[in-house]
């Protein structure tokens, strides 16, 4: 298999990727659309991953319910769904009112599915060698962990997307009141990802 991970935004969902292992700090692995253009100059455009993500504070990345903002995930986010064009509009009145708990909590669920927001936390020790699929179809998708179902997804995002695995000492926090930031930290030592070996096959 021989592919320019850096660039193409090839895939669509009919993939999975499977055994890797990463060491701690900012990193991960899955399928996303560069919404940042990291990787070339292209057309702006809202975020479309599926993938398992680690971050560490001060990152806040909190867009699923009752899920921290940080650490060592499973997670799906489409911001192309026709539901989060639809509410758009009303973001400007209701993210300040997210400050809310109790508004929080009654309408962020609404714009969580909006965006197509599903996570789950792992707890597992990430610098262990496992064996990480990812299986990513039209319909959901299916994130395992040495062969234990960690999250199943009824929707996923679409395609196409591009392969990315990274490892970097960068933060993002993003919250459903609208706070959005990001920077470096700095690396108090070498960080790591180590991959064994990466499979991608049609479903």
């Amino acid at each position: 298999f021989s592919h320019d991970l850096s660039r193409a935004n090839d895939w669509a969902p009919g993939a999975d990727a499977e055994n890797l292992r990463l060491a701690t700090g900012t990193t991960g692995f899955g399928f996303w659309n560069d919404p940042f253009m990291m990787t070339g100059a292209r057309w702006p455009t809202l975020p479309r991953a599926i993938w398992f993500f680690y971050s560490a504070p001060p990152s806040n990345m909190a867009l699923a319910m009752d899920v921290p903002g940080w650490g060592w995930k499973a997670a799906t986010i489409d911001a192309w769904r026709w539901s989060f064009g639809a509410l758009a509009p009303l973001a400007p009145i209701a993210m300040p009112l997210m400050r809310l708990n109790w508004f929080y909590r009654r309408f962020w669920p609404i714009g969580q599915r909006a965006i197509g927001v599903r996570e789950r936390l792992i707890g597992l020790d990430a610098t262990v060698w496992r064996t990480y699929v990812l299986e990513w179809r039209r319909h959901g998708a299916h994130f395992q962990i040495d062969g234990e179902t960690i999250l199943a997804c009824p929707t996923a995002p679409g395609g196409p997307l591009g392969l990315v695995i990274w490892n970097d000492n960068q933060y993002m926090v993003i919250t459903p009141t609208g706070t959005l930031r990001s920077g470096l930290v700095s690396a108090p030592a070498l960080e790591i990802l180590e991959v064994e070996r990466v499979e991608i096959e049609p479903l």
